[in-house]
């Protein structure tokens, strides 16, 4: 029926409307069928127009490239300033803690697989980009991060 293309804080959605039926329709996004209930007052078995320009949500601060890295996502490792505190490792990417490789106190070093993610229906693996001690597992399997969501802390 209708079709459009989103580009969400550096993600991509590809959504169709198939079908509206009163305030139910069924939605593809991303190959995903859905069925949505409408909540609004307009009438939506009117075929939809298709937006002149494409709707693209970029937060001011997010100076993310927007292209796929060609290896495996590695986390985003924060350095407190010298002498304080723990470092973290972050999510790099949204998605869903399918395996955590490693418990508190391992030591592990620089390019160690540390978890792996689901994001977008893949596998990737989380890599340490730093060698350290594992002090907290932040998210255990089954957790579900956004973008930047602490993993671990380490020293």
């Amino acid at each position: 029926m209708t079709q459009f293309k989103f580009d969400i804080n550096g993600n991509k959605y590809e959504v169709e409307i198939k079908s509206i039926d009163g305030n139910l329709a069924e939605v593809d996004v991303n190959g995903n069928l859905y069925q949505v209930n409408i909540d609004s007052e307009q009438n939506m078995s009117m075929p939809v127009a298709r937006p002149v320009a494409k709707p693209v949500v970029t937060p001011a601060q997010n100076t993310t490239p927007l292209a796929t890295p060609a290896v495996a996502p590695q986390a985003a490792t924060t350095q407190p300033p010298s002498g304080q505190g723990t470092k973290t490792i972050k999510a790099p990417l949204p998605g869903s803690v399918l395996k955590v490789l490693v418990d508190v106190g391992a030591a592990f070093k620089e390019g160690d697989v540390l978890m792996v993610m689901e994001s977008m229906k893949m596998e990737n693996n989380i890599t340490a980009e730093c060698s350290g001690t594992i002090t907290k597992v932040v998210a255990p399997a089954g957790t579900s991060v956004l973008q930047d969501d602490i993993l671990f802390e380490h020293n």
